[in-house]
This record gives C-alpha cells, structure tokens and sequence, in this order.
C-alpha cells in the first residue's frame, strides 16, 4: 500500500470519529463500529480501526498495555507512540508478546486485528479486573488454566506458612499481600462462589495464625489483610444475593478495619454495605451508611465512589420528586472523580469511570430522564470490552432506558444478547436483578410483543446462581 499523506491521515481520523459517533447513537457494539471503520475505510489498518472505535488516543492505549503487564506483577514495556503507530500503520511486525496482549486490551482476536493467529501463542494473559482493559472476548468462561491459577495464590500462602512456622512470618505476609491484590485485581474474572471459596480458605489460614503468639506489629498487619479478605468475602456473598451473609463480612471487615485504624478500609466496606441496603430498597439505610463512609473517605476517588454506591441511586430511588438531589449529587460525583490525580483504579476495591457512568445512568433511569440513562449507559460500554460483568450492566441500563422509550424489541434483544454472552453461573444476581427488573417493565405493556415473551421465558429459565457453601471463623478485633 503507498503512503499516505499527513492530510489523508487526518482525514482518516476525522472519518473514523464520525463512524464511532454514528454508531454510538445507533446503539452499536465496539466491534460492529471497528468493522464499519474497516469496511468504510479500506485505506486504514484494523488495528488502528480498534483503537479508534473505543476513543483512545496511542498514549491511553499504550497505558491500557501497562495496566496488563502490572496485572500480572512484570514491569511495563517501553512501548512508545511512535512505536505504536508504526503497528498501526503496517510498516513494522507485532512481536508475539505484544500480538497476545493487543488481543486482550481490545477484547478481540488476531485476525480481527489484521495480526497473524500464531503471533498470540506465546503469552496467554488473563483477563484484567478493570473494567476499561483487559477484558475477554465473547463469553465469560473459566479456563482451567485460570482455574488453576487461582488455587495456586492459596497453596503459595499455604507453603509460606510452612516455611514460616504456624505462627507465620514476613514470607508469609508478602504472600497474604499478593494474595489479596491478586483476588482485588482479578475479581471479575471468577464465577464469585469459586473466588469465595479460594478466599475464604486463605483467611482460614490468618485467622488461624491470629491464635498464634504475635507482636503487636505483625497481628495489626494479620488483622488489616484480614480485613480485606472480608470485605471480599462479604462481596462475593452480595453477588449471589446471600445479603445477610455479606452483611456480617462486612461488618467483620470495618470492625478490623477500625481496630488496626485502616480508614481505606472502613471506608469502602461502609460503602459496599450501602451498596447491598440500596440493592435491597433500604435506600434511607443506604443513604446512612454512605453518609458514614464518607467521614473515613480520605481521596477524591473514593468520595466519588462512595457518592455513585450508596447516595446517588439511593436518593434517586426516591423517584421525581428527587431529580435536583440526584443531578447535585452526579455533579459532585463526577467533580470528585475528575479531581483525583491518579484517575482511575482498578479492582474490585477501585472505582473507574465505566462504573461512574453506569451509576449515573442508574440513577437517571430512576429519576425519568430516559434519554439521559441511555447516553450514560453506552458512555460506560465504552469503556468496557465486550463480555464484562460492567458491560453486561451497561447493557442491561440501556435496554431499560429502550423500554422506557417503548421500544420493547429493541430492549429484548439487548437482553438476549448479555443472555448469549454471560454463561448463566458467571452472571451475577446484580444483572439478574436488572434482568428481572428489565422483564417486569416490558410485560407490563398491553402487548409485549414476542421478543419480550421469549425473553421472559428465557430469564425464567435461568438456573440459581451457586450458593458459598464454604465458611471460616470470623476473625475479629480482639484476635
């Protein structure tokens, strides 16, 4: 292919934005606005017509890349824009390495990207935990290579406590710390009753050393990762709806939290306890314990965090009437979160844009401004690959803002397509709930139409989630 000139390239780029803003009004998937990019502009590269489709400059891409090597503990590549741009353009080969990971930070493959299949076979990344990169492709599956990676985190803190006695020792605290980034950074890419049974066997093990003689630093730090370990406990419990079970993790983990003086923690187990009030229309509950959160919020993220959980939806819950009170708060939200000098965060104890998005969305739903729900909603899915737990929310909020517009079709079809994507173990009860929320609003029409029927039929048929049937002792402050 001849080179193109800068003022052809600027042209391709100006095309390409316009494709992504048609396609973001018609309701399209990352993937359909990178073929359209591709099919409407032979003269650009698919793996430029990707990175176009999300809305990433090189430089966000290239950040995307580091987030997946620090996922995985190794240092960031010295991957440049000018680098970058040569991929893009065709004058120079992806390396393998690079190949697997472009895959992942896109949420497609090889082919799709105009990169040979046999680049990708030498590094097999895992999904990330956050929701902007790292996403898998297509269905949310387990991969026994996943499966396997996560009971080794456990056996590794098992063999540390051998090394160390039973007592535990600095080894066996460095693998507890790794253990808990691991499950934080990697929480959605884990059906949650099989997370909840790795951590809860790796808190079995603190609690156990707890009962040890130790000094005084060493149990703070022992009681601290124990905290953390229940405060996923206790959200794996919230994603297969055992509400009281997640109750009492929580409330374990701001206990711990207040006794080694941890205000992180406190803080963002309060607001995942608003979280599961809200969830369970205790929304004045909510509102209380979000209130409390924010006294130990110490960062401009976390306030946004704690704002989007437990205030935001909660006072919109209240219907109309609270629309002023729901848009201050989205602005005070959104104001937080732009002032945190370190943006986004990843995990399940992060908090990220898509996630803002969607919660704004949410409460826009909430409050009768349809046509808002649905901006906010494709907003998220932006920053989403294609077949997250956050994408599936994101499209969920979206077929509900299609059926407050009465376009049932349309919102079924959405419906059936999360269905398609989700392997029904790995969907959790947060998208059920929209799932049944989503139905009632469509069969509540005089003629739901055939789509929605069969969508109902579908939801109906959806098996229970798996109980945690695994529990551990419940360690507290005067371990």
């Amino acid at each position: 292919m001849a080179a193109l000139s800068r003022a052809r390239r600027a042209e391709l780029l100006r095309a390409a934005g316009g494709i992504r803003r048609r396609g973001q009004r018609a309701g399209w998937r990352v993937d359909q606005i990178a073929h359209t990019i591709c099919a409407e502009l032979p003269q650009m590269q698919p793996l430029e017509a990707w990175r176009l489709a999300y809305g990433w400059s090189r430089p966000q891409a290239i950040d995307g890349i580091a987030a997946l090597y620090v996922e995985q503990e190794l240092a960031p590549p010295a991957l440049n824009p000018a680098m970058l741009c040569r991929w893009e353009h065709g004058t120079i080969a992806v390396g393998s390495e690079y190949a697997a990971l472009l895959c992942t930070l896109y949420g497609t493959t090889a082919d799709k990207l105009g990169l040979s299949r046999k680049r990708t076979s030498v590094m097999h990344l895992q999904p990330g935990a956050g929701s902007g990169y790292g996403a898998s492709h297509g269905r949310h599956a387990m991969t026994d290579d996943q499966s396997a990676a996560l009971t080794a985190v456990g056996e590794s803190v098992q063999l540390a406590v051998e090394a160390d006695g039973p007592a535990g020792g600095p080894a066996t605290r460095d693998a507890l710390q790794a253990a808990v980034r691991y499950y934080a950074l990697r929480y959605s890419a884990f059906p949650p009753a099989l997370l909840a049974t790795e951590v809860h066997r790796t808190r079995t093990l603190v609690t156990q050393m707890l009962r040890r003689p130790q000094t005084d630093a060493d149990r703070s730090e022992l009681r601290r990762l124990a905290g953390w370990l229940s405060a996923l406990v206790g959200n794996t419990a919230f994603h297969v709806a055992d509400y009281a079970a997640a109750q009492i993790h929580f409330a374990t983990a701001a206990r711990l939290g207040a006794t080694v003086d941890d205000h992180d923690l406190i803080c963002w187990t309060l607001g995942a306890h608003a979280m599961t009030a809200y969830t369970q229309n205790r929304h004045q509950d909510a509102l209380d314990l979000a209130g409390e959160a924010l006294d130990y919020a110490t960062t401009p993220l976390r306030r946004a965090q704690i704002i989007a959980w437990g205030q935001l939806r909660a006072t919109a819950a209240f219907g109309p009437s609270r629309r002023s009170d729901a848009a201050r708060l989205a602005g005070r939200a959104q104001d937080e979160m732009a002032a945190d000098p370190r943006g986004d965060q990843p995990g399940r104890f992060g908090f990220d844009t898509a996630e803002l998005l969607l919660h704004l969305g949410e409460a826009a739903l909430l409050v009768g401004d349809h046509d808002q729900a649905r901006a906010h909603a494709l907003a998220s899915q932006d920053h989403i690959p294609h077949g997250r737990p956050g994408w599936a929310a994101a499209v969920l909020l979206q077929a509900r803002g299609e059926a407050a517009r009465r376009r049932g079709a349309d919102a079924a079809a959405l419906a059936g397509e999360v269905l398609d994507t989700i392997p029904a173990q790995s969907l959790r009860e947060t998208a059920r709930v929209r799932l049944r929320a989503l139905d009632r609003e469509l069969t509540a029409a005089s003629d739901p139409g055939a789509e929605a029927r069969a969508l109902h039929e579908r939801i109906a048929e959806l098996p229970p989630l798996a109980s945690i049937r695994h529990s551990s002792d419940e360690p507290n402050g005067n371990a």
